[in-house]
């Protein structure tokens, strides 16, 4: 039986998030017999239609394997693909049985929040220490790497570690032992609003978390970052979480033998995020037409970026990001008149909350008798974040496009500068 439950932020039959259970995977379940090379998928739907692709994070709840001494064991979890209405998850059991598999998902569609999904094969006859992954946000601030399943011919030893997050990529430290011979695992990344670490929990006995304040709008998440077991037991790992109407808890246990041990990763994942990342706002702007005896030795026209000595002078597109230091921009654009039949035509982005004209300056600019140059300089104010920009030179103009991710991706023209002729 698949439960599903708490939808929320519906707005013309489109969903921003949602959350469930898998419960189907379990040896009450007909049929469900996961053990030498059984697999089975399912497909889970969402109570209606996402605008976007979520992102779906899964994590075990119950695991309830079979006695690892006299074979090897492994269990593999994957998502096969992720639509607008549903996601599809499969589960394997190459050797030994699996007894029951449950697991909470939780799918959200904001591109303040990615998630990575990775599984290695034949970890012990090729050991990873690390893996890298590149990131398409470089407001991420905060990550966590979360195991769901793997493979082992021994004792029970792996940890996750995040050690490294910049603008451009995460770096997750592997600690597995010589007896790993598969790991699944996912990264979820977010930016400070999407993540709120609670708590990290490293345990070898049964216990009961703190009582937890209840954080509206966001899902309570806890995940395991570390497990450990002996190559003779049977591994039974449960945890149930608990919610009054103030509070949230949960309670980590085992039954029928020793209790696995291992650390949890306890975090809100928010769902409604109050912070936009707006485009740059240019709030003052001058032109000047001047006669320049060296125009001859420069470009027909050029890019500049003063703050970051940043120079566009040939044809072509190039991204850049501007760190959350710079709160402040001038842009200069340099145009070599050649002839007196050509104007110059500028659109700057000037105000985010304004309506119809009033949202971007919008002038027109001369050639003519002996000034042959025509200088813009064009203060911009920006939001203290990292500032995502495509500088683009064209034969007749240039452009500056700036991306911004809220829930959705989207890219707005902050500058652009034509050359026509008259």
């Amino acid at each position: 039986m698949i439960l599903e439950f708490l939808l929320v932020a519906i707005t013309q039959g489109i969903i921003t998030k949602s959350k469930g259970e898998l419960t189907e995977f379990t040896y009450t379940t007909s049929g469900f017999v996961c053990q030498n090379g059984y697999s089975t998928s399912k497909t889970i739907a969402f109570p209606d239609s996402f605008a976007n692709v979520p992102k779906v994070i899964f994590v075990p709840t119950i695991l309830d394997f079979a006695s690892f001494s006299s074979s090897q064991f492994t269990v593999k979890l994957e998502i096969l693909s992720v639509s607008l209405t549903n996601f599809q998850i499969k589960i394997t059991c190459p050797s030994k049985k699996v007894n029951t598999y449950r697991l909470s998902w939780y799918a959200i569609d904001d591109s303040r929040l990615e998630v990575i999904n990775e599984s290695i094969n034949d970890i012990n006859l090729n050991p990873v220490g690390s893996k890298q992954y590149s990131i398409q946000n470089p407001n991420i601030k905060k990550a966590t790497a979360m195991i769901h399943s793997y493979g082992i011919n021994g004792a029970l030893s792996i940890t996750l570690t995040i050690s490294e997050l910049t603008t451009t990529y995460v770096k997750v430290n592997i600690n597995a032992n010589s007896n790993t011979l598969y790991l699944g695992y996912q990264v979820v990344l977010g930016t400070d609003e999407v993540i709120s670490f609670i708590d990290e929990i490293a345990a070898s006995n049964t216990y009961q978390s703190q009582h937890y304040p209840i954080i509206s709008d966001s899902y309570f998440v806890a995940s395991f970052r570390r497990l450990t077991n002996s190559g003779t037991n049977a591994f039974r790992l449960q945890y149930f979480i608990t919610t009054t109407s103030t509070q949230i808890y949960y309670d980590c246990s085992t039954w029928g033998g020793a209790y696995p041990s291992n650390t949890m990763n306890v975090f809100w994942l928010g769902t409604t995020l109050n912070q936009e990342f707006l485009p740059m706002e240019c709030f003052t702007v001058r032109v000047s037409k001047l006669y320049d005896r060296y125009a001859d030795l420069k470009p027909a026209f050029q890019l500049e970026l003063l703050e970051i000595n940043k120079v566009l002078n040939t044809i072509g597109s190039e991204s850049i990001v501007l760190n959350e230091s710079i709160q402040l921009l001038t842009i200069h654009i340099y145009y070599k008149c050649p002839s007196n039949n050509t104007k110059v035509h500028s659109q700057l982005n000037r105000c985010n909350s304004c309506t119809g004209s009033n949202n971007i300056y919008n002038l027109n600019h001369y050639c003519h008798g002996s000034m042959n140059t025509i200088n813009i300089y064009a203060k911009y104010q920006a939001q203290a974040n990292y500032k995502e920009l495509t500088l683009t030179r064209a034969s007749n103009g240039v452009t500056i496009v700036q991306t911004l991710r809220n829930r959705s991706v989207s890219q707005k023209t902050v500058l652009k500068v034509e050359f026509l002729d008259i």
